[in-house]
């Protein structure tokens, strides 16, 4: 079963990846928050957002799920004349941007999960103020993904220990049969 939290892992090991963005292993997931060393950039991956679809009332329940991953970047400077660190951040976080997007889509092990990357967001926040400005990217990619009946709730089944049969034959015939047991496991 493909679920968010599967993808959000996915994300964090394509991320993390030798040279696939500045941040390098600076890639943090829920779990993984309070290991931060408090170096810039960083990267935090979230998967927020999950919504269901479902295929209609006719046949097993199945959805077609789209899940928000959400990564949050951010970067600092030191502090320099005219608001240039602030500009000096701005330009990180466009890069990130762009490496965030490039090391996720198309990564083979999150492709082989998905239908698709139906869409994807992004804003930037960099403060003008301050002598080393923190600035934030979120960038939102949404996974396209299906859950189908052998993902959800099972009723609890006897499993199948042995098959006798028996074939009914005319008065005075051998009665042939056949017992099958199953190993147990």
């Amino acid at each position: 079963m493909t679920t968010s939290s599967n993808l959000r892992e996915l994300a964090v090991q394509g991320l993390t990846i030798a040279g696939a963005t500045a941040a390098g292993s600076n890639v943090y997931s829920p779990r993984t928050w309070a290991t931060w060393d408090g170096k810039y950039p960083m990267l935090i991956v979230q998967t927020p957002d999950e919504n269901g679809q479902g295929w209609g009332p006719h046949g097993p329940p199945a959805f077609t799920v789209t899940t928000t991953l959400r990564v949050t970047a951010r970067a600092q400077a030191s502090a320099l004349a005219n608001d240039a660190a602030a500009a000096a951040v701005e330009e990180q976080l466009e890069t990130l941007r762009e490496q965030v997007k490039g090391a996720l889509i198309n990564y083979p092990p999150i492709m082989g999960l998905l239908q698709q990357f139906p869409a994807f967001r992004s804003t930037i926040s960099v403060p003008r103020d301050g002598q080393s400005p923190i600035g934030e990217l979120v960038l939102d990619l949404e996974m396209e993904h299906v859950q189908g009946p052998e993902d959800f709730y099972q009723p609890p089944a006897v499993p199948l220990q042995g098959i006798d049969l028996t074939i009914e034959m005319p008065d005075g015939t051998t009665e042939p049969g056949l017992t099958i047991n199953l190993p147990q496991s």
